[in-house]
């Protein structure tokens, strides 16, 4: 990692700008104003806090990861951020959002495709990883697809390798298809989103989370999606109480180098 210069900020959720060099890489824009109530159908959702970002940090994106569909991972407003000729990368349940800006340049993931390109002196290559976004079969089938992402971003003789788990819970099929890999970063969807619902945790618990991990061994772990919205029911302090060093404390709008 050392050989790579790499910032990220969490603006809020799910929704973060990670920068590899001269590389801009955003996720699921979810920008709805505090106190906004969200309706996910089965249930609502109420907005904790302000999304904490300048409008600068969406200027210049050189390809966006949308995940899936669901309002507390993109939103009409996190939408307007999107340019419409950026390049996107998306689960194939965003087409009736994108539809909305006339994206012109979407590649739809499935689990285990890849795309890769050439960006300066650099080599990406981006694939989706499956997700399971509910602890039930039934549960799992309404919340509908999703992607996690696995990138690997290579210059000279230096490789970094970033997973970018998705909305999931400790699932066999997830460990099935990572096994074997070692990721230097991980950016996790921590909260036990839906814990109290049928079908919930929707997302990884602390304690799901850190026996997911050990497969992985990470250098850096940067746990998003918790805290943001009412539907996220664990605290971070939960993942914090490891006293992993790995696991670095950084609050929405924070920016930082790694």
């Amino acid at each position: 990692m050392e050989d790579f210069d790499i910032t990220f900020k969490w603006i809020g959720a799910s929704t973060w700008i990670l920068k590899v060099d001269n590389l801009k890489i955003a996720c699921d824009p979810t920008l709805c104003k505090k106190d906004t109530i969200q309706d996910h159908r089965y249930f609502k959702a109420k907005r904790r806090t302000e999304p904490k970002f300048d409008k600068k940090d969406f200027e210049g994106i050189d390809f966006w990861l949308l995940t899936h569909a669901h309002e507390d991972h993109i939103d009409v407003q996190g939408l307007n951020v999107i340019e419409p000729s950026t390049k996107i990368y998306a689960n194939s349940n965003l087409k009736r959002w994108l539809k909305l800006i006339y994206a012109t340049n979407v590649d739809y993931l499935k689990s285990g495709m890849m795309e890769k390109f050439e960006y300066e002196n650099i080599k990406v290559s981006i694939e989706a990883v499956p997700c399971v976004h509910a602890s039930n079969f039934i549960a799992a089938k309404l919340a509908g697809s999703v992607n996690g992402y696995w990138l690997t971003i290579e210059k000279s003789n230096s490789i970094i390798q970033i997973y970018v788990t998705g909305d999931t819970i400790n699932h066999k099929k997830v460990r099935t298809f990572i096994k074997g890999r070692k990721a230097d970063i991980v950016i996790p969807n921590i909260g036990a989103g839906g814990l109290d619902k049928f079908g919930g945790p929707y997302t990884f618990t602390a304690s799901q989370f850190m026996n997911f991990n050990q497969t992985l061994n990470p250098k850096v772990i940067l746990p998003v999606h918790h805290k943001t919205f009412s539907i996220y029911k664990e605290p971070i302090e939960k993942l914090y109480e490891y006293n992993d060093d790995r696991i670095l404390k950084f609050d929405e709008g924070e920016t930082f180098g790694l």
